[in-house]
């Protein structure tokens, strides 16, 4: 068998090909959804709040996004024959991956636990240096689920579902990098409205009286994973419409954010 993907994609022989593609990102991944159960268990006895919300939902929120983020490399390395899996660029790319989301969860979790902003925290030297570090391993985590999707694509199956994982992993990166570098020039996720998560659309927490870049980014972000399912139906056609679903949907949360307008206004 070259490959550890599977034409049925059952549950066993997913958390099988997962584990096996890359037991690094497996087990990082599942010790983030251990954390990320913590973490809203915390904001059930910690009452303290930053942001109008419990200190707790921002690194929750984070770990559970980066277990998936990984689980979804995971998916993506088990569709590479088993020789390019055994190259050091598949070793380099689930390291890359793993260290920055535990240096990134590390210090967002400490600044959580102090009641402190870990992004655009620029009150004092290492606040800013620790902030441009974040940005950079940001850029790196995309960059390296990038090179994964050019690597299904030249290396992959010409299955269905190995071409769309390869293309919308770069589509992802792109759109993904465009909201996450306009946030960081901006020095804030709200444009407009009310500068508090108080008001913000429940779990989401985006906000409702003004723009958002975080829907922007969520959207991008999350092609990735919600491209890849469609093609499980085996339809192209259906590829085809989620793919360029998410990519307006992506685009439009963006203009509305830049334009001060919530996604939904309440």
């Amino acid at each position: 068998m070259t490959s550890l993907a599977h034409s049925t994609y059952d549950g066993n022989t997913l958390i099988k090909n997962l584990r096996q593609a890359s037991p690094l990102l497996w087990w990082t991944s599942l010790a983030f959804l251990v954390l990320f159960a913590v973490c809203v268990l915390l904001t059930m006895i910690d009452a303290r709040q930053f942001n109008g919300i419990s200190v707790w939902v921002k690194p929750a929120k984070f770990y559970l996004s980066l277990a998936v983020h990984m689980l979804t490399l995971s998916f993506g390395l088990s569709l590479l024959p088993e020789q390019t899996r055994a190259r050091w660029t598949a070793g380099l790319i689930a390291g890359t991956m793993a260290s920055m989301a535990v240096f990134e969860m590390v210090y967002i979790t400490i600044r959580a636990a102090r009641g402190e902003a870990s992004h655009f925290n620029v009150t004092s030297q290492f606040a800013e240096i620790m902030y441009s570090m974040m940005g950079m391993g940001a850029a790196l985590m995309m960059l390296v689920t990038l090179a994964l999707g050019f690597q299904i694509l030249r290396s992959g199956s010409a299955s269905l579902i190995s071409r769309t994982a390869g293309w919308s992993f770069i589509a992802a990166t792109i759109l993904t990098l465009i909201a996450g570098f306009t946030l960081g020039s901006m020095g804030s996720h709200w444009i407009g409205g009310d500068q508090t998560d108080a008001t913000g659309l429940p779990v989401f927490g985006w906000s409702t009286t003004g723009g958002d870049l975080r829907a922007a980014h969520f959207a991008g972000l999350h092609i990735m994973q919600i491209v890849p399912f469609a093609a499980l139906t085996g339809s192209r056609a259906m590829v085809w419409t989620a793919g360029a679903a998410m990519i307006l949907a992506t685009l439009a949360a963006y203009a509305l954010a830049l334009n001060g307008i919530p996604l939904i206004r309440f």
